[in-house]
Formats: C-alpha cells, sequence, structure tokens
C-alpha cells in the first residue's frame, strides 16, 4: 500500500516529519509505516507517551501535584462526585481480573490486559483514593505546565503510565542447585509488561471516565495548593516564557 502511494504521488518522496528539529522522513516516505507527517521514531514515541514530541513526566515533576490533589481529596472526601469517582473505581478493581504473570501477556487482548492492570494495584493494597489523587495531580500538572502538550491522548496515558508504575511487574525469587559447589544460590525474575500502546489508552480512559467530572473542580484548586506550598510551576517564570 505505502509503494503505491508512492508510485502514484499521493506521497512525497521526500515527505520530512514535521515535528520541530527531526530531519527524519516520515513514515509512508520512507515506506516504513503508514504516517504521512511524522517519522517512525515519534510515532513510537507518541506510542509510549502519549506526544509525539512530549515525553513522560518525571515522578519528581508529578509529586507536588499529586501530594496537593492528596490533600484537596482530604478535604473533599464526602463530595458527591468524589464519592461517585471513589465507587466507581472501587467495583472496576473488584471486578477486574485474576492477577497474571507478566511473562504470560503476549497475545492476549488490550482490555484483557487492562483489566490485569486493575487486578495487579488490587492485589498490590493500593488505595483507590491514590489512583484518584494521581489522576487530578497529572491533571493539574498539564494543565499548569505552559510547555506541556494539552491533548486527552496526552493526559490520560501521562496517568495511566504514573499508575501502571505503582504495581506492574512481576516479580520471584527461588532457589536453585550449584553444581560446582554441591550447593544452592537464589535465582530472581524481574518482568515488567511494556508500558505503551492501547493498554496504556485504555487504563487511562477507564481514569478518566471515572475522574473527569472531579477533576473539573479539582484542578483549579489543586493548582492553587500546589503554588501555595511549593510556589509556581517553573515554566510561569520570565526565562522560561521568553524561550
Amino acid at each position: 500500500m505505502v509503494t503505491e502511494l508512492l508510485r502514484s504521488g499521493h506521497v512525497a518522496a521526500e515527505c520530512r516529519c514535521v515535528v520541530p528539529g527531526c530531519s527524519r522522513r516520515a513514515e509512508v516516505s520512507e515506506g516504513s509505516g503508514l504516517a504521512r507527517y511524522h517519522c517512525r521514531y515519534h510515532v513510537q514515541h507518541k506510542s509510549r507517551h502519549g506526544s509525539h514530541w512530549h515525553p513522560t513526566y518525571k515522578a519528581s515533576e508529578l509529586q507536588p501535584y499529586a501530594r496537593s490533589a492528596e490533600l484537596w481529596i482530604r478535604e473533599h472526601r464526602e463530595d458527591p462526585a468524589y464519592q461517585a469517582a471513589y465507587w466507581q473505581l472501587e467495583h472496576l478493581m473488584a471486578g477486574a481480573s485474576r492477577v497474571e504473570s507478566a511473562t504470560s501477556l503476549r497475545g492476549l487482548s488490550a482490555e484483557h490486559r487492562t483489566r490485569i492492570a486493575f487486578a495487579r494495584l488490587r492485589a498490590a493494597n493500593i488505595p483507590t483514593r491514590r489512583l484518584i489523587a494521581i489522576y487530578l495531580g497529572v491533571a493539574a500538572l498539564v494543565e499548569d505546565d505552559f510547555g506541556s502538550h494539552r491533548t486527552r491522548e496526552f493526559r490520560i496515558v501521562q496517568a495511566a503510565k504514573a499508575v501502571h508504575r505503582l504495581a506492574s511487574g512481576t516479580h520471584r525469587k527461588w532457589d536453585v542447585w550449584e553444581p560446582r559447589t554441591g550447593g544452592t544460590r537464589q535465582a530472581e525474575l524481574h518482568a515488567y509488561p511494556r508500558s505503551s500502546g492501547h493498554v496504556l489508552r485504555k487504563i487511562g480512559a477507564a481514569l478518566e471516565k471515572a475522574c473527569d467530572e472531579l477533576a473539573r473542580t479539582a484542578v483549579p484548586e489543586i493548582i492553587a495548593m500546589r503554588t501555595e506550598r511549593f510556589g509556581p510551576h517553573p515554566s510561569h517564570s520570565p526565562i522560561a516564557k521568553a524561550s
């Protein structure tokens, strides 16, 4: 299909990636994919991060917003919007699939892997209020950062990645016989599911469905609380604005 498009002249043979500073050829132009305006590198970047150009936020960047969101929740835990978000996520995790090893996920559908992700959170005893705090923190950070990519996809992927890190891997230890010494040694397995693609978007969409209405009220107040406790976001400085 790509070759036919190139031969018919529908796609310029030297079309370059539209991300500023990138000189790579677009996927269709290169014949490596279907993206007409982005190179393979930035298509994969979007799959992992939710944006063609913006990276995943570091834990240190999200932490002040998540902490402020936790404080906001303490003051509003009886609000109907918070209660609705809380019980929707509680129901989601209670009805999630059983936990599967990270080494057994290959070939499973995105929907099944999403249920397993929530089952992992349940098995790890992650409090539901923490999931809400993370979603609200991410929404506040994306809104407060003047240099952020303010799209729905970026927001839900960032929330999903932050939640996914809480309980994503399979960790096992066992004793193995060592023939040279006649004793045993400890073997370890640390396996992590791939943090990209449709699964992240489905995890993020589930969080959004439960928390989006709450975020409309909470985010401006969380940003104000974060600013009072930690100061304004670095992107608000005159130097950052000028650049």
